[in-house]
């Protein structure tokens, strides 16, 4: 228009901003979902990477002792800001969101609720993968299928076979973390 001032261009975002902002906002929903539904909430950084879809926990106590030993677990092989979701009616959207580079079912629970939210680019059901190995999930990201934590929890010969899978994450900590 005749007389008006040039529009000015706002300046471009990067795009890893961008997708800071959008799995910033879908995780603030995933939170919200959560306390709603009454699971636990989410924890880590949802920019990580790497998703542990931890089994529902069977009562309230259970919950807070699970997310501990999560919590714990996570720290010792140096992936305290892994992500960590439990199955919700929203892990599809969750997972397609997130786009993780690493996916970990903690339990046959968790594995078939991942399997059900219909990825569509997966090439192994978690089901069907073996327990502490890793295996192409899709084509850029890999799965671990682990065995249920909440045994670990009471009984020692199920803390040592969680335990050993476990350990496979240690392949994802960064360069010079101390093996244990």
């Amino acid at each position: 228009m005749p007389g008006s001032a040039p529009r000015k261009k706002r300046p471009a975002r990067p795009a890893a901003s961008d997708y800071a902002d959008k799995v910033s906002r879908e995780a603030a929903k995933t939170a919200r979902r959560a306390d709603l539904s009454g699971v636990p909430r989410p924890l880590g950084d949802p920019l990580s990477g790497i998703v542990l879809v931890a089994e529902p926990p069977s009562d309230a106590g259970a919950s807070a002792r699970i997310t501990d030993a999560l919590r714990r677990s996570l720290a010792a092989v140096d992936l305290k800001d892994a992500y960590v979701v439990w199955p919700a009616a929203d892990l599809p959207e969750t997972l397609l969101s997130l786009e993780p580079s690493a996916l970990v079912a903690v339990g046959p629970g968790a594995a078939r609720a991942i399997d059900a939210a219909g990825y569509p680019l997966a090439k192994t059901p978690f089901s069907d993968a073996p327990e502490g190995t890793w295996f192409a999930w899709t084509k850029g990201a890999l799965g671990l299928r682990l065995p249920a934590l909440a045994p670990a929890l009471t009984d020692d010969e199920a803390k040592r076979r969680f335990w050993r899978a476990f350990r496979s994450l240690r392949d994802l900590a960064p360069e010079g973390t101390p093996r244990r």
